[in-house]
């Protein structure tokens, strides 16, 4: 249950997030380096105050692979959301993630439990029937992108929890190393469009909620996995697809009908069959 409450409430902070990221017109590398440069400071304190600890460990090598995997899902979820629509992009993604994580999880966890499979049915069923699989059909650039994200979100499902779990990496320290490694890779990639950097800089107020947001919401992820496995956390996660899809509802205008209401039951169903 402890696991579900962490969860639920990183589902908040996901989808405001992901709003924030669809309504600003920004969908580039340089919104990604402006995000994380508004954290930097703090991420430079973090990382001074845990060397002086000695509470680094493995998380400085461990942090620079997130980093990596994080800055890759970042920059695909913006060009997702630059050329598909919110709702068939943010479901698909998070639809399509948990099965991706549960079945590469299979070699070191074993295999699944009955009920994580049933879990795992319930959510893509649900999932799909959000908004008719007819809608998918007619819309397959938002399909293919939704899960061109899903792959980069299991990837760094997989290994952030094999971070946390087997590595043993300290949260903070992690978290503050993965921005510190990503300001500075971006840098190094963006030098070159100093005029790019310089005109996006303007949307530093854009930024900041952006910016908070996303180490929050994955923060308690990450804490999550210290009381569930990363499969369960996984398809945990696809309650942002329900918070989601409220959102769209309340910020966007976006239609909620029977069959959407029907499909978010469904997956909050699997959620909750996996995660109590």
């Amino acid at each position: 249950m402890i696991a579900l409450g962490l969860l639920t409430a990183s589902a908040c902070c996901h989808a405001a997030w992901n709003l924030l990221v669809k309504k600003t017109s920004q969908t580039g590398p340089a919104f990604v380096w402006l995000c994380g440069l508004v954290t930097l400071p703090l991420s430079v304190a973090l990382l001074i105050w845990s060397g002086l600890r000695g509470s680094l460990g493995s998380a400085w090598w461990s942090g620079l692979v997130s980093m990596l995997l994080h800055t890759t899902y970042a920059v695909t979820l913006q060009k997702a959301y630059g050329a598909g629509e919110f709702s068939t992009v943010y479901p698909v993604s998070r639809g399509v993630a948990p099965v991706l994580v549960t079945v590469a999880a299979i070699p070191w966890q074993g295999w699944p439990a009955a009920k994580a499979w049933g879990g795992v049915v319930l959510v893509v069923c649900g999932v799909l029937v959000m908004d008719g699989l007819r809608r998918y059909r007619r819309m397959a650039l938002g399909l293919g992108l939704g899960l061109a994200v899903a792959t980069c979100t299991a990837a760094y499902t997989l290994w952030d929890g094999f971070a946390m779990t087997s590595l043993g990496a300290n949260l903070v320290p992690y978290l503050a190393i993965a921005n510190v490694a990503q300001i500075v890779v971006l840098s190094t990639i963006l030098a070159p469009r100093r005029g790019e950097l310089r005109a996006v800089l303007g949307h530093w107020r854009q930024a900041i909620p952006i910016a908070i947001l996303t180490p929050a919401s994955y923060g308690l992820v990450l804490l999550a996995l210290s009381f569930a496995s990363v499969g369960t956390v996984a398809i945990g996660r696809t309650l942002n697809v329900v918070v989601g899809a409220v959102a769209g509802l309340v910020v966007l205008r976006e239609r909620l009908s029977l069959t959407r209401i029907a499909g978010l039951t469904t997956v909050v169903a699997g959620v909750l069959i996996v995660t109590t």
